[in-house]
């Protein structure tokens, strides 16, 4: 799968990126644009992983449901400064989960990746 090798997985919706070992500097913009809840630690605890997960709004909520539903994982939203509607959430957890949830995301939302 293309997402796993640095660059991303992207189609008609959604673009993937696995992001193993965050640098420091990935944590703290991170961080600077994470949406904050009060069901997230704050500031939230370095992970083996980082999913990030781009796409037009509705397609994220169903990326963020199956990507939790998939494996053990946390998702936040990341603010943005699209006009288009595009959002991006961080898919938070071990690099093995991060990556099944990756995966579960581009098989049920597939039709909305795009493999370029």
């Amino acid at each position: 799968m293309a997402m796993h090798g640095g660059s991303g997985a992207q189609s008609g919706g959604l673009k993937l990126y696995l992001v193993k070992r965050p640098s420091p500097g990935f944590w703290a913009m991170l961080e600077q644009r994470r949406v904050r809840l009060p069901t997230f630690p704050d500031p939230f605890p370095a992970t083996d992983a980082v999913g990030l997960i781009q796409g037009p709004a509705a397609v994220i909520f169903a990326a963020a449901d199956l990507a939790e539903k998939a494996a053990a994982v946390r998702v936040a939203e990341i603010k943005g400064v699209c006009p288009s509607h595009i959002a991006v959430i961080a898919v938070y957890g071990d690099t093995s989960a991060v990556s099944a949830a990756l995966t579960a995301v581009e098989a049920d939302l597939g039709e909305a990746v795009f493999h370029g």
